[in-house]
């Protein structure tokens, strides 16, 4: 019985999916595509106000779905399955609850967004291990606490765009700290321990180095300015490539290109970079064996599928094997694949959810970052700007660093997909830069990031 319940259950969850991707969809031309819901603002409030609700009944539906299966389908954690359903579902209820009460300007696509890719991350980590899933609750629960803070301290602090030395000195006294006593993971000397807690410095220090190149640029735009940016910035990517952090020393080095491209408007930077950034790439082809083994993996990963070629062979099995509708929620092979829960998370939900399912998924990503960026249009004020686009830009490309890495469309380079991957910093400091957007998306529907408005006032 439970096997014909999985088996139909499959077209439900790419059902749901397209409708949930169609409402995201409908939600973002509203807000920012539609001239007819500023002319007739009332009317379409109502039309929102019926698509978030469907929105929220779909994602429940979604996570009800699941697990039952989950718990259907287990042997030791029937019980602690249905408690733990409880109480996310008490968590999506009290969050959406906040939302609706405290922000009444907030972007609630955005919020939903991650909640949807939040709510898949839920069932597909619990159906790998119930402990992962538990931790993964408590932790997004205490990142979208803190997110939902963070409007508040945005709209009521205007002091944030003079700190950028503050942000980058931090930035910089973390990362040496991390160098020195550092604990090694994965090859990569960039987590700090205490006792069983442990931190990875880099997720926060990517939030405050955006802050710094905002702060910094939001009113300087010459050559002179660009290279006082890029010395600070050459600083933390070299002590990310000392700890052999590649991954994120790439972010960084996107985030600092994206962001000088955006204030000075000069594709001159942005291809200049890109050129640079080639020529960092082979120098660490050259220097470091592990680069060299990703990127022989990428290339050819049957030539060594036991050992070089491994993670990324098993990843690709795992797509092909889940097809375009999935085997079924609990009927992959995740335990086959080295870092499912992290770097390779993407390719289990191929193999269950299927792969029409995982290109829907894709569709949200990209809707939450246009989204982003229409919250860094919508704002005059240079630090807003830059700040929503940074973060966007930061998001949008660790999304397509690791889908483009499991899929073998570039190597491999061991960042996590944000809000999806089970992860401790790195989880709540994406769910932090979501709470960040929101507080400027609320200063703009307010007004209050519109410099010119400002002026005219006085």
């Amino acid at each position: 019985m439970l096997e014909v319940i999985i088996n139909i259950t499959r077209f439900i969850f790419i059902l749901l999916a397209i409708y949930y991707t169609y409402i995201c969809y409908k939600l973002y031309r509203y807000k920012y595509n539609n001239k007819k819901y500023i002319s007739n603002h009332i009317l379409d409030d109502f039309k929102v106000e019926y698509y978030l609700r469907n929105q929220r009944v779909t994602l429940l539906i979604t996570h009800f779905l699941g697990f039952m299966l989950l718990v259907g389908a287990s042997d030791k954690h029937k019980l602690n399955l249905l408690i733990l359903y409880v109480e996310e579902v008490l968590f999506f209820m009290l969050f959406w609850y906040l939302i609706k009460k405290i922000y009444k300007h907030s972007d609630v696509l955005l919020w939903n967004i991650t909640l949807y890719l939040i709510c898949i991350s839920f069932l597909i980590l619990a159906r790998i291990d119930y402990y992962s899933g538990h931790r993964q609750f408590l932790l997004a629960a205490l990142g979208y606490l803190v997110a939902l803070l963070i409007p508040i301290f945005i709209g009521r602090f205007n002091f944030l765009e003079k700190l950028e030395w503050i942000y980058i000195g931090i930035s910089i006294v973390l990362l040496v700290t991390v160098t020195f006593i550092g604990v090694e993971k994965k090859g990569a000397t960039n987590w700090i321990m205490v006792g069983d807690f442990t931190f990875q410095p880099s997720e926060l220090i990517k939030i405050l180095y955006i802050l710094f190149l905002a702060a910094y640029m939001r009113k300087r735009e010459k050559f002179v300015h660009v290279i006082i940016a890029a010395i600070p910035s050459l600083i933390l990517i070299i002590l990310l490539v000392y700890q052999r952090d590649l991954g994120t020393a790439l972010i960084f080095f996107i985030i600092f290109i994206s962001v000088i491209y955006i204030s000075t408007n000069k594709p001159f930077y942005f291809l200049g970079g890109l050129s640079g950034g080639i020529m960092g790439s082979l120098i660490a082809y050259r220097f470091y064996p592990h680069v060299r083994v990703r990127v022989e993996a990428w290339m050819n990963p049957w030539a060594d599928i036991h050992k070089k070629g491994y993670q990324i062979a098993h990843s690709l099995f795992a797509i092909g094997a889940g097809g375009w509708l999935g085997n079924g929620l609990t009927k992959g092979m995740p335990y086959r694949i080295p870092a499912v829960k992290t770097d390779i998370i993407f390719a289990v939900i191929c193999e269950e959810f299927g792969n029409i399912f995982s290109i829907l998924m894709i569709i949200i990503m990209v809707l939450f970052f246009l989204t982003g960026i229409q919250i860094a249009k919508d704002s005059t004020n240079n630090f807003y700007l830059l700040l929503a686009s940074g973060i966007s830009c930061t998001i949008g490309f660790q999304m397509f660093l690791i889908l483009g890495g499991v899929t073998k469309l570039i190597p491999l380079t061991g960042v996590t997909l944000p809000f999806v991957s089970s992860g401790g910093t790195s989880l709540i400091m994406s769910i932090v830069m979501l709470g960040i957007l929101e507080g400027i998306n609320i200063k703009n529907q307010k007004g209050e990031t519109n410099e010119k408005k400002k002026r005219g006032n006085k």
